[in-house]
């Protein structure tokens, strides 16, 4: 019983992915072991294009969270609903090279779902790869994935765009 409640204060109700809260918490831990480790991370920011408050669209949102949630494989990558019609990623130990294997890998799972179940819904995602500094505040990198989704729903249907910041 009291792993119930424990479960429902860090899982989002509706996509059964993890809080924004508790992504926050991971990630900013996460962000000081690669500081002290000199070592990469990156940010995805997923835009599925839908209208959140419509109950179809929620199932949608929920079957998209599904797929990408599938996509990672590693223990420390972490996703999470963020702000309320997004999906954001934070994964650890990760290169430039391997965030777009990962951006392709997410790519992969979701398309068929997109063509076959959802054919009127696209998504754009935006990926920073970092190497974390004192000098770089981590809202700004938050600020730069949106940005990055934002220019890839430009390109079109399905489409990505990634950044390095080192």
């Amino acid at each position: 019983m009291i792993f119930d409640t424990f479960s429902t204060s860090f899982k989002d109700g509706l996509s059964g992915l993890y809080s924004e809260a508790y992504f926050a918490e991971v990630f900013q831990r996460e962000w000081h072991r690669m500081l002290r480790e000199q070592d990469a991370l990156s940010v995805i920011i997923i835009h599925p294009h839908l209208n959140i408050s419509n109950e179809n669209d929620q199932l949608s949102f929920k079957l998209i969270a599904d797929s990408v949630g599938s996509s990672t494989k590693r223990a420390t990558d972490i996703v999470c609903r963020f702000q309320s019609n997004e999906i954001a990623i934070g994964l650890f130990n990760l290169n430039s090279e391997g965030t777009e294997v990962i951006v392709n890998r997410i790519l992969a799972a979701i398309e068929p779902q997109l063509s076959e179940l959802l054919p009127n819904i696209d998504i754009s995602i935006g990926a920073l790869n970092v190497h974390p500094s004192n000098a770089i505040n981590i809202a700004d990198v938050f600020e730069r994935a949106e940005e990055l989704a934002d220019l890839a729903e430009l390109k079109g249907k399905n489409a990505y765009e990634i950044d390095y910041l080192h």
